[in-house]
């Protein structure tokens, strides 16, 4: 039977456990916030609600309770928070025998999360199709003043050094690779470019743009446990597109001020967290991939060089196909240097010809050897690297030279020719066939895709339609994923531009 006495003890224990959650408890609950708004908000899986979304905790979603937020035309975005208990109401239970800590176990009182709200960020989904634009990105600099207002973690203020919360603002390069993995998930296949190396120098070159960020300004309010910290992480990066052409030249600049939420990362990763945030933010300025682009094209029309006019030739003569290549392949020769050989091809009958860059390299005198047996000195007269272009001269006359074909009127399926030195000086003017199977835009070059065989030493030499005509220039300087085994060819119409070439009427 039970007696008054225990019915008051347990009445008691109810009536302080329900003051034990006025005092010591507060709301369980979080707002979910998302940029941009309006995005669908789940739980564990499970569809909840839309941002702004009111979430209370409940003890059966978990020990760990996981969201995801998604709009369409976005990145979900996911992250998971982990309830602690209340230590008011376990501090009342516990003093009550623990009575009440069994009855209340599973009410939401008895447990708080670790922010009153999140914002989600999501980004803007990149169309699979988007050519990727190479983006050179300079070491990171800091310009945050002598003595700069960091904000707190833990109630206590943040300081710079060595050994400060955010320590890697002493280790730049370090920082910058968290940028350039935030402008990687983009559409910019953003790479490091140190200043002064020659891998550097060659990215800045090909790419004719190199971005640097500036970090002016970076504020916290965090709250750490156990070296995780939640919170906001404000920053303020000043990013300037620069030409490499133009010493100091600012081709686009856009200062970005973004707030990143911590959701319990360790401390130390926090920064390179909020950077990568502000690096993917910046990448979404709508108007920033025509400006990459104008930059790219003003600084390929500038490496064509001087503008020159040349005769254009005397036609081949040839009656049909088995006449064709035999005739064609006197206009053909082997470009030979210190490091090896390649092709190349007349297109005047006074002994211009043009070739792949990579095949002369920087030597400014090389032999070609022509089909009849015969071998002379060719001065290199232009370079274009950008397109793996080469213009060499002898000193001749009345030398067979190549009319130039129509490549825009190319269709696909048709057949194509290759002419060249493929592996061996032995094996000079070999003729490989195959058909046009396409046209690819790579860095910012328009290059025709056949399955003609180009080998290492045919590299430089021409693409033939089948009536005879140079359509294109062979080049194996083309790699990447997707692209083995395909064989590539600059349009002789962009060859002639990029070298500035135009005939005589």
């Amino acid at each position: 039977m039970v007696s008054k006495t225990q019915l008051l003890l347990l009445a008691s224990a109810l009536l302080l456990t329900g003051c034990a959650t006025l005092i010591g408890g507060k709301d369980t609950g979080m707002d979910v916030l998302s940029e941009p708004g309006e995005a669908i908000v789940y739980v564990n899986g499970n569809q909840r609600g839309t941002t702004p979304f009111r979430y209370v905790y409940d003890p059966s979603d978990g020990k760990e309770v996981m969201f995801e937020v998604r709009k369409n035309g976005y990145v979900p975005g996911t992250f998971s928070l982990r309830p602690s208990m209340n230590n008011g109401v376990l501090f009342a239970d516990a003093m009550l025998l623990g009575i009440p800590y069994i009855v209340d176990r599973k009410s939401p009182a008895l447990y708080q999360l670790p922010v009153n709200s999140y914002t989600a960020s999501l980004y803007k989904e990149v169309p699979a199709d988007r050519q990727r634009q190479l983006i050179p990105v300079a070491p990171l600099t800091v310009s945050l003043g002598d003595r700069p207002d960091l904000g707190k973690a833990g109630g206590v203020r943040i300081t710079t050094g060595t050994d400060g919360f955010f320590r890697d603002l002493a280790y730049p390069e370090t920082v910058t690779h968290s940028a350039i993995a935030g402008l990687s998930d983009s559409w910019m296949d953003a790479k490091m470019a140190r200043p002064g190396t020659q891998k550097g120098d060659e990215l800045v070159h090909r790419a004719k743009i190199v971005l640097a960020p500036t970090i002016e300004r970076l504020y916290s309010d965090l709250k750490c446990q156990r070296r995780r910290c939640y919170g906001p992480v404000d920053l303020t990066v000043r990013w300037q597109l620069k030409s490499p052409l133009d010493k100091d030249s600012v081709l686009f600049e856009r200062t970005t001020s973004t707030t990143y939420q911590s959701t319990g990362q360790f401390a130390d990763q926090i920064l390179n967290d909020a950077l990568r945030h502000a690096a993917r933010r910046f990448s979404e300025q709508e108007e920033l991939p025509e400006v990459v682009q104008a930059a790219y094209g003003a600084g390929l029309a500038r490496s064509k060089g001087a503008a020159m006019e040349i005769k254009r030739p005397t036609p081949i003569h040839f009656n049909g196909r088995k006449e064709m290549l035999a005739a064609l392949v006197k206009a053909v020769v082997t470009v030979q240097t210190e490091s090896g050989h390649g092709s190349g091809f007349l297109i005047t009958n006074d002994g211009y010809m043009i070739t792949n860059q990579h095949v002369v390299g920087d030597e400014g005198l090389v032999k070609v050897k022509f089909e009849q047996g015969f071998t002379l000195d060719a001065q290199v007269m232009k370079l274009n690297k950008d397109f793996d272009l080469a213009l060499l001269k002898v000193s001749a006359s009345d030398m067979p030279a190549l009319s130039i074909g129509d490549d825009l009127g190319l269709m696909l399926g048709e057949e194509l020719f290759a002419i060249g030195t493929p592996m061996e000086t032995a094996l000079s003017q070999s003729v490989s066939r195959g058909i046009m199977s396409g046209r690819r835009d790579i860095e910012g070059r328009s290059l025709l895709q056949t399955d003609v065989s180009i080998n290492p030493g045919n590299s430089g030499g021409p693409l033939i339609d089948e009536n005879g005509l140079v359509v294109g220039v062979a080049t194996l300087k083309i790699s990447g994923k997707g692209l083995e085994g395909l064989g590539f060819g600059v349009p002789i119409s962009q060859a002639l531009e990029m070298l500035n070439i135009t005939f005589q009427p």
